[in-house]
């Protein structure tokens, strides 16, 4: 019986030991830092430059949609030099909308 339990203890001591050591017995390599995302970036096209016999594609203007260009159209307002020129009250009345929805249309019309 005494040799059982020397067994068992030497046993339970060289696992108390390499439980001990398991960092330094068993090296693992820490995974590199990840890759960072990539994202696709798309730039928009460049705007065409106007001219009063071509119409302008009015849609570019954030808040001008395919809807409110065709109002805008049927009034006579098709290039972007008219979006600029045209006043406030003017714009929401042919758009059938607030004034406050067509405060920045023409600040962007007059950049194009």
């Amino acid at each position: 019986m005494k040799k059982v339990g020397r067994i068992v203890g030497f046993i339970g001591g060289a696992a108390a030991i390499l439980w001990a050591m398991r960092d330094r017995l068993i090296s693992i390599t820490a995974p590199a830092e990840p890759e960072p995302p990539r994202f696709r970036v798309v730039t928009p096209p460049a705007p065409m430059p106007s001219t009063d016999s071509v119409t302008d594609d009015l849609t570019v203007v954030t808040g001008i949609g395919p809807v409110f260009a065709a109002r805008l159209r049927a009034a006579g307002i098709d290039t972007f030099a008219k979006l600029a020129a045209t006043d406030d009250a003017r714009l929401a009345e042919v758009a059938d909308v607030p004034i406050s929805r067509v405060e920045g249309w023409r600040d962007q019309a007059s950049k194009r």
